[in-house]
């Protein structure tokens, strides 16, 4: 089995989080594909308790020059091609930056082997080595256990020890009735209640709902052999955490991946945990299961993976708690001290602590 591994630059291929740059070591530029599917369609998807999200590939040329940004490319040719003789066609995104599939309905099927075929411009082919679902018992469901840790603080420059209450969250594995392991990742996208403190009740930008995507960036992967028990996912502070001031939740979403596909995420995760400063740029020597089909030495990067998904929305509301939280307002001046109220104090719409901010309440959101 295989602990959590955190990674703070990430190479997340299921969010819109810019991709990890990678050491081409002296190479003038080498080619980068990634990209997934799995057995919930985008059709299925918008029928969920979160946004939803096309299956995609990007195809990018990175460089060794510093400060060059990794150019994209948009001129090629993307498809997938299945073991039963489909294929379904892609289209490049100006938005997305990126090639999302065309059928909206599309779905990874169980026994079905999965390829992406890429073809550029200069007649280049590069195809992924076939990829299939590896079935897991869906998340149905999320354990929670009040807990309080010791936290390290900077206190005028000196360290102190202090107690941190907060909820642990973990998901039951099943039993594991196969005689296989079962090879997870998961990944979290929390989002919350914000409110303006300046404005009165009934006042449209008074209340807003925040998302952040780049708030949990770990890699968490897991390699099971018994199933029936529970892994951690992570610890959620409440003490000093304006996110759980009114509402919080947890979109959690999980994947079962093939041996190699596991390989790849652990590798990506193990080798930035031992490497330099957590921004360095991972080696290459990643694994990869994306080729040049007539030329077998070139080196190319990335990863394209099948994976079965499952996801649970989760809520938390101060009325959970088995305590009382205390937060000061921060849009409250201090007397005798020059003050300028944060951004948000008048209008929840300027709030700065997330990716994305609304007024408009999520037709998935439940309040207490």
């Amino acid at each position: 089995m295989r602990r959590i591994f955190a990674l703070a630059s990430l190479f997340l291929l299921t969010t819109c989080i810019d991709p990890i740059k990678f050491d081409v070591e002296g190479e003038a530029t080498r080619l980068v594909i990634d990209g997934f599917i799995s057995n919930v369609s985008y059709t299925e998807q918008c029928l969920n308790p979160a946004p939803a999200m096309r299956f995609y590939v990007a195809l990018r040329w990175t460089s060794d020059v510093t400060n060059v940004i990794d150019q994209v490319i948009s001129d090629a040719d993307v498809s997938l091609l299945t073991s039963e003789g489909d294929t379904y066609s892609y289209s490049w995104s100006i938005d997305e930056q990126r090639y999302l599939i065309d059928d909206v309905d599309f779905a990874a099927q169980e026994n079905v082997d999965y390829r992406v075929h890429v073809e550029l411009a200069n007649g280049e082919v590069y195809e992924s080595i076939d990829d299939q679902l590896y079935p897991a018992p869906a998340i149905e469901e999320i354990d929670i256990e009040h807990q309080t840790i010791l936290k390290s603080i900077d206190v005028n420059g000196v360290a102190q020890i202090v107690e941190q209450r907060g909820v642990q969250l973990s998901v039951p594995l099943g039993d594991n009735e196969t005689s296989e392991p079962l090879r997870y990742r998961w990944k979290i996208i929390p989002s919350w209640v914000f409110e303006s403190s300046l404005l009165p009740d009934g006042n449209p930008n008074k209340r807003c709902y925040a998302t952040n995507i780049y708030d949990y960036q770990q890699i968490n992967v897991w390699e099971d052999n018994s199933g029936g028990y529970n892994h951690d996912l992570f610890f959620l502070e409440t003490d000093d955490n304006e996110q759980v001031q009114y509402e919080y939740s947890a979109y959690i979403t999980q994947y079962s991946l093939s041996e190699q596909a596991y390989q790849f995420w652990d590798q990506l995760a193990t080798q930035q945990q031992s490497g330099g400063g957590i921004f360095d740029p991972p080696p290459f020597t990643l694994v990869t299961n994306i080729r040049n089909v007539n030329d077998a030495e070139e080196k190319v990067s990335g990863f394209f993976f099948v994976a079965h998904e499952s996801s649970y929305r989760w809520f938390l509301y101060p009325q959970d708690l088995p305590y009382t939280l205390v937060f000061q307002d921060p849009c409250e001046p201090i007397p005798g001290v020059p003050f300028i109220p944060p951004a948000g104090c008048a209008n929840c719409l300027d709030y700065r602590g997330a990716s994305d901010v609304t007024n408009q309440k999520p037709t998935w959101w439940q309040e207490f």
